[in-house]
């Protein structure tokens, strides 16, 4: 183990973690299985239940949480790593000391994020706004998601526990130029397949086009549910304009934003734009933000329309359309703010 004061806060956060993760996970489990019991319960019974799914909801809550804090945090104490790493020269090159670990952990990582604030939104909507007579409905949908956010979460503080004791200073690693600025990487392979030699102005447009409608069709659907008009249909398109809009990101990112504002131009590693660019972490977070928001809608909006109070379900999705147009709208002002001067 590499010893800084940030690998021993990220390791005490992450077994803290793994340990509170631990006893949410066996506590939803219990009362998932509780759940599908139909047998009638005394008052007294019943008043317990309900006390224990109090705890159990507000431990899931803690525990993610801390997952999503963990997010940000374990690329900085990557990047406190830099120095002391033999042919490192930005967190990528630190990811090399556990490969297949860290990328793990980097995928792990954003969709327990996602999955994390599905739960919160529709625990939200468990607490305060589920319909008369619809408890157990709603109790069993916040269970059930709520398991697998633990699962993963508990996947996901015991391997960065894993990471953190494994690392080796006395490794040497390759970094970022032996793989992003290769004529061969992946990244470039896919749209100058796509669209030819001159793939990036063409990636500027689609990256600025593909943000501009998924603003636009936000704030038109927010329309629609001032006016009452709504439909699942209208919430899964914005899910697939997200997964459009994410994917086209991350190779505008990598290919086109990255060089030209670290005024590098065969360079093309995010994780040198995120160190070497100011505001780059906070652009690039609203972006990721902003997507998540929205896509979060449509699988909240099936877990609780069966049981979810109209009012109470269309208020938090215009906030969250609402929301997510913002933090994107910001990441593509800060990122134009860049360009023109």
């Amino acid at each position: 183990m590499i010893v800084n004061p940030w690998t021993v806060s990220a390791l005490s956060l992450d077994t803290v973690s793994a340990g509170l993760g631990l006893i949410t996970t066996g506590l939803a489990v219990k009362q998932l299985a509780a759940s599908w019991r139909t047998k009638q319960e005394s008052g007294e019974k019943l008043a317990a239940i309900e006390d224990g799914l109090y705890l159990l909801f507000w431990l899931g809550t803690v525990f993610l949480l801390l997952r999503f804090l963990s997010w940000p945090f374990f690329y900085l104490t990557l990047h406190s790593l830099i120095d002391e790493i033999s042919g490192a020269m930005c967190i990528f090159g630190v990811r090399n000391l556990q490969p297949t670990l860290s990328r793990v952990l980097e995928i792990t990582k954003p969709l327990l994020f996602y999955a994390g604030l599905v739960w919160l939104l529709v625990f939200r909507l468990e607490r305060f706004g589920n319909r008369a007579g619809s408890e157990s409905i709603a109790r069993k949908s916040s269970l059930i998601l709520l398991c697998i956010c633990c699962i993963a979460g508990l996947v996901d503080s015991c391997g960065s526990v894993v990471l953190w004791l494994r690392n080796n200073a006395e490794l040497a690693v390759s970094c970022c130029t032996t793989v992003t600025d290769i004529p061969s990487r992946f990244t470039v392979w896919v749209p100058e397949s796509l669209f030819g030699s001159e793939y990036e102005s063409l990636l500027w447009i689609l990256y600025f086009l593909s943000n501009a409608i998924l603003v636009l069709a936000a704030l038109f659907v927010r329309t629609r549910l001032t006016k009452n008009i709504t439909s699942g249909y209208s919430f899964l398109c914005l899910l697939v304009l997200v997964l459009i809009n994410s994917v086209v990101g991350t190779f505008a990112f990598i290919e086109v934003i990255s060089p030209r504002l670290m005024d590098l131009p065969f360079h093309h590693c995010l994780y040198c734009l995120v160190q070497n660019v100011l505001d780059a972490p906070i652009f690039v977070a609203l972006f990721v933000l902003g997507n998540s928001i929205i896509g979060a809608i449509y699988p909240m909006w099936l877990l609780s329309i069966q049981w979810a109070e109209e009012s109470a379900l269309h208020s938090l999705i215009s906030k969250l359309l609402l929301l997510g147009a913002l933090c994107l709208s910001g990441s593509i002002l800060m990122v134009s703010t860049h360009l023109l001067f």
